[in-house]
């Protein structure tokens, strides 16, 4: 990694404790040994930490947008050339998002390392409250980890910070499994310090926490785990919003599904309605909703055979996800142009699905059929039954209702890798990974690329 890229973006803030790290301004450039050297620097750093996931090549629009447009929910209709070479599944290593999300993922980490690195030595914070910082910054390590290694498989494993372009050449990739191991450690690091159940959802909390835990152990086959950690979310007391609607409301309010979101404002915002919405409602209409028998449209209203004119679902999730404006098709679930709405990284519909999927892959199948019906219902649509069933019946139930309940919100193109249907929808096998960036190849020449780039 570029030593430029991964210094921390942490300063020293003269600020006073707040009830809310949110409530501290995130720092801007200096070095981090000046910057963490007091619990006002502690709390700063990590409101930095919270900061980066606003990042453009994160949560502030590439992680959702950009990667799902290369899956079959999005079609590429405007004028950058990244996005027109993802939605052809024809990247390369210097695909100008791929690098984007690259950098600021590890510019996160980075930030997060020199919290842990430097937060335990502090002697004016209350042991209550380092253990908060520190267990928030396992959680955000945890959470940015595991967006490398499901977009890229053997990364750079990086646990401390760094300070120089001689260490940043010297990085390596790790095995796939020794980033799982690490992940799952981190996060059990999170679930022994944190203490906030499930009060916060703006920051790490115990329900985050077990939350993430869920996803990551689906996506690394552990289905016990998986439901386990899933279940304990549900005994949490979340419970689906009332309208599927709710949970993207152009200002953001609360709903009894938020887990764990990303705050966004007028002065920090995000770019993901922008570059889903059409120019006369503010947007740069840069993707839309595929159309044909095997997009998105036909499969929120199959009867449509994939032709927006002839599109009327009765799934409430199709109602609200794709719209029409003149003669634009866009995906309208998120329908703020100014970008100040919270994002959701993860809430409990998707965790409904997680217990799903790995209760059908523990063959307990009607238990599996009764979880995803939680959101069938909440859209309006009949249970589907939970007799006469196969567990292959059952998966690819599922695998539609993720399709159907995550629509947009960057997890389509993960779930098709993981679970290898990427070459069903024609994309190359080498193409399944991302290329790791050229210009961090140039740099740390002991990186090896992915292959076929």
């Amino acid at each position: 990694m570029r030593a430029k890229t991964l210094l921390p973006i942490i300063a020293a803030a003269a600020l006073t404790a707040c009830g809310s790290v949110l409530d501290v301004p995130p720092t801007s450039s200096v070095p981090s040994e000046l910057a963490i050297n007091d619990a006002i620097g502690a709390r700063a750093a990590l409101a930095g930490a919270y900061a980066g996931l606003q990042a453009g090549g994160l949560y502030g629009q590439r992680i959702i947008v950009w990667t799902e447009l290369a899956s079959d929910n999005l079609r590429h209709t405007g004028t950058f050339d990244d996005y027109a070479d993802a939605d052809a599944n024809r990247l390369r290593a210097d695909n100008n998002a791929v690098g984007r999300i690259w950098n600021d993922m590890y510019n996160e980490i980075n930030r997060v390392n020199q919290i842990l690195k430097q937060v335990p030595a502090l002697t004016d914070l209350t042991d209550a409250e380092k253990n908060e910082i520190l267990g928030e910054a396992y959680f955000l390590r945890a959470l940015a980890f595991h967006n490398v290694v499901k977009l890229w498989g053997e990364t750079p494993l990086r646990l401390e910070p760094v300070t120089s372009a001689a260490q940043a050449g010297e990085i390596t990739r790790s095995a796939v499994p020794a980033t799982y191991t690490q992940i799952l450690a981190d996060l059990g690091q999170a679930k022994q310090l944190i203490t906030a159940g499930r009060s916060q959802t703006r920051q790490a909390s115990l329900g985050a926490v077990s939350a993430i835990e869920a996803r990551v152990r689906l996506y690394n086959q552990d289905y016990a785990g998986a439901e386990a950690a899933a279940a304990t979310v549900e005994g949490l007391g979340y419970s689906l919003a009332t309208n599927f609607s709710d949970l993207f409301d152009a200002t953001g309010n609360n709903t009894p599904e938020d887990i764990f979101r990303v705050t966004f404002t007028t002065t920090q915002s995000n770019a993901v309605g922008f570059y889903y919405l059409p120019k006369p409602l503010g947007g740069r209409y840069e993707v839309a909703p595929t159309t044909g028998a095997a997009g998105i449209i036909a499969a929120f209203d199959p009867a449509s055979g994939g032709n927006i004119a002839n599109y009327r679902p009765t799934d409430t999730r199709g109602i609200w996800s794709i719209s029409r404006s003149g003669s634009r098709t866009y995906a309208s679930k998120y329908r703020n142009p100014a970008g100040d709405e919270d994002i959701h990284v993860i809430r409990l519909g998707e965790v409904i699905l997680i217990r799903a999927e790995a209760l059908a892959q523990l063959n307990r199948l009607p238990e599996a059929v009764a979880e995803y019906n939680r959101l069938r219902v909440r859209a309006g649509l009949a249970p589907d039954p939970t007799i006469g069933l196969t567990q292959a019946g059952v998966l690819a139930a599922i695998a539609r209702e993720r399709r159907l309940e995550l629509a947009f919100e960057g997890d389509r193109w993960p779930d098709l890798v993981r679970t290898g249907q990427v070459l069903a929808i024609g994309v190359p096998a080498q193409q399944a990974l991302l290329p790791i960036p050229q210009a961090e190849i140039d740099v740390a020449p002991n990186i090896t690329q992915n292959p076929g780039y």
